[in-house]
């Protein structure tokens, strides 16, 4: 039977109820404690049932390489991406934070410039500026370099970005706050809405940028 650390990930998986020590493999060759940050676009779907498919992967591609630049000035390492979905890993959440704000601000510029389509019969909102809904998470996390990120605080991340933050809006986990420490100078923030928390199933906060 080979040393576990000869298994691939998916094969440590696999062994996971079958032998000791699987848990310590993983952890050690993955772990980490980093900021995880989730960032979706607004009205993609009304964006690919106007314009396309090619049209909506198209632009979002666009999108995530005017916001690449400052993400990468920040420290972060792009670790997968799902449809205009991407997962960015830091190592402190200070620094995830001003990538998050500093990328809202790419995004506004790239809007700002990019190529509009020819008009649609149905637009459905297709032709609204297009911003960045960003979630932030801090915790002990999987990281398989280039394929995927796991853990609690990524989960949390995932629902803020995907699900709860609206256009233009930053949120953050309750466990990424508190990693924050003192907010950087014209950053501000507040507790999340009491029903968008329901909705979240978590507490959060909601982060401004007034740099």
């Amino acid at each position: 039977m080979p040393d576990l650390s000869f298994l691939t990930f998916d094969q440590l998986l696999e062994q996971y109820f079958a032998r000791e020590g699987v848990e310590r493999e993983l952890e050690r060759r993955y772990g980490a404690v980093a900021a995880v940050l989730v960032t979706d676009f607004t009205r993609m779907v009304a964006r690919t049932n106007a314009y396309g498919i090619g049209y909506a992967l198209a632009l979002a591609a666009a999108a995530q390489r005017a916001m690449a630049p400052v993400l990468a000035e920040h420290g972060g390492v792009h670790v997968k991406q799902v449809a205009d979905t991407s997962f960015v890993v830091f190592e402190s959440a200070p620094r995830a934070l001003l990538a998050a704000l500093d990328a809202q601000r790419a995004l506004v510029a790239f809007d700002a410039e990019r190529p509009r389509p020819a008009a649609a019969h149905d637009h459905h909102g297709a032709d609204a500026p297009l911003r960045g809904c960003m979630g932030l998470g801090f915790g002990p996390t999987l990281v398989i370099p280039g394929r995927d990120v796991f853990g609690g605080e990524v989960n949390r991340a995932f629902v803020l970005g995907e699900d709860i933050a609206k256009g233009g809006e930053v949120l953050a986990s309750e466990a990424f706050f508190r990693a924050i420490g003192a907010l950087p100078e014209g950053v501000g923030a507040f507790r999340g809405p009491a029903d968008r928390e329901v909705e979240a199933g978590f507490p959060f906060h909601v982060l401004g940028d007034y740099r």
